[in-house]
């Protein structure tokens, strides 16, 4: 009954997380260790160049049509999959230059890209049949080794899917 209900907590439960799980689907991708950032990226021309300064994301200077995702190269490996990931959804949702749009349009900008980042690092889908394998209190970590994320992603995550189960009625509280 768990497995069952574990399974469809896990179904998307917004338009972008469908979109975003279509899109994992489409490039054959359902283990953690397939969510290769720079695949994704080359799939859709864009280049990902490591700087000393804020990430973003912006026209390649010198080719038409391509695009690039500068992050910063202090960051730690696991930041460092946050940031390309939000950026990709930038460009892949997002129309214009974030300067000229105003303050809301912004701020909703940038909470789409980071729920884009959420599901394409932890898909939920591959969240739960882990879950299995550890405790209540060691998943958190497990989902951040597993998924190459920060504790904090791994958390947040967790947190979603205890709110569905709660949802349904059973008590993990």
């Amino acid at each position: 009954m768990l497995a069952a209900v574990l399974q469809e907590i896990c179904e998307p439960k917004t338009w972008l997380e469908s979109r975003v799980y279509l899109l994992l689907h489409h490039f054959g991708i359902e283990q953690p260790e397939q969510i290769d950032l720079h695949r994704l990226c080359t799939a859709y021309d864009i280049d990902i160049l490591e700087i000393s300064g804020r990430s973003r994301a912006h026209a390649h200077p010198t080719v038409t049509n391509r695009y690039i995702i500068a992050v910063d190269e202090r960051l730690e490996s696991a930041e460092k999959r946050v940031k390309i990931a939000h950026e990709l959804g930038h460009l892949l949702l997002h129309v214009g230059i974030q300067p000229h749009n105003s303050e809301w349009m912004i701020d909703w900008q940038e909470s789409q890209a980071n729920h884009f980042a959420e599901h394409l690092l932890l898909p939920l889908y591959m969240v739960s049949p882990l879950l299995a394998d550890c405790n209540r209190y060691n998943a958190p970590a497990y989902l951040a080794q597993r998924f190459e994320v920060p504790l904090s992603l791994a958390r947040s995550r967790f947190d979603r899917i205890l709110a569905r189960l709660h949802a349904k009625g059973f008590p993990v509280f």
